[in-house]
């Protein structure tokens, strides 16, 4: 009896929606869409300047007319500034999931494909790196790389690339064995197409899969940073900010830190429930 051949999925995106559509993925996609149109298209769902300060509007309670989920401690509307944090918090988040997933995948393919000497280095290397927590690594990258977006993301970016490396390795290491690839080299396929015609369609699923998993990761590292006073400065809008404001204007005002933090849980699960999902179908795990 004859194993299957291994099935080869541009992308993973019949994978991601194939056979029946559970109601939570559906809501999931539902309201990440509802995110990147308000973070994409702010001035449309607001008409209000985040930055615009009104003194009889301090901590102004949710309901207030003209601003339904209130205003911070110098007047701003809440809404515009949530909604214009969307932007930042968003970006950092898919930008942070493509370069750690670049790097991962770089560093974790080079390794599986080079075999010894070489693999048993890089792995050594890599455990190292990955004995060290994320948000220290991050936090260290800050400290020298200064407040701003792009440090974020570098920072983020630096510290989580290695549970990428270490299953695209292992992926690495299960494809170059199969029939398939054997065949391919029998043929006379040299190494750039190997990778590219035989060996990438069929590792691009779990690619997406890492990609998607990083993505809250991401978001969730900015809003400690910033929260932290080490990512984005005032008065930039990001959720992690708004957090940290929040938090702040606890005692007094706790519905300036439940609308950001609301947020921040929103996209974490609905990213979640996507990467679950996809990871299901194609069988792949963290």
């Amino acid at each position: 009896m004859t194993s299957p051949p291994v099935r080869q999925c541009p992308f993973g995106l019949g994978l991601l929606v194939g056979g029946k559509i559970p109601f939570g993925f559906i809501a999931a996609f539902l309201v990440l869409f509802s995110l990147f149109l308000w973070a994409l298209l702010p001035e449309r769902w607001t008409g209000i300047d985040p930055l615009s300060q009104h003194a009889r509007l301090v901590l102004a309670p949710p309901l207030t007319p003209g601003h339904f989920l209130g205003c911070d401690f110098l007047g701003r509307d809440l809404w515009s500034r949530l909604v214009t944090g969307s932007l930042v918090s968003l970006t950092v988040g898919v930008s942070v999931g493509v370069l750690s997933t670049l790097l991962g995948c770089l560093w974790g393919i080079v390794s599986g494909f080079m075999g010894h000497p070489w693999d048993p280095v890089m792995m050594r290397t890599l455990e190292i790196w990955y004995a060290l927590p994320e948000i220290l690594i991050a936090t260290i990258l800050m400290l020298v790389l200064g407040h701003g977006i792009l440090s974020v993301i570098v920072a983020l970016s630096i510290g989580g690339w290695m549970g990428v490396a270490r299953v695209l390795r292992s992926e690495t290491l299960r494809l170059r064995e199969t029939v398939f690839m054997d065949a391919a080299r029998a043929s006379g396929a040299g190494p750039v197409r190997l990778v590219l015609k035989h060996f990438l369609p069929n590792v691009l699923p779990v690619i997406l899969v890492m990609f998607l998993f990083r993505i809250p990761g991401g978001i969730l590292g900015e809003s400690t940073l910033s929260f932290l006073g080490l990512g984005l400065a005032p008065p930039a809008a990001s959720w992690g900010v708004l957090v940290n404001e929040g938090w702040k204007a606890l005692p007094i005002s706790a519905f300036m830190l439940i609308w950001p933090a609301g947020f921040i849980v929103l996209s974490l699960v609905s990213f979640q429930v996507l990467a679950d999902r996809l990871s299901r179908r194609t069988g792949v795990s963290r």
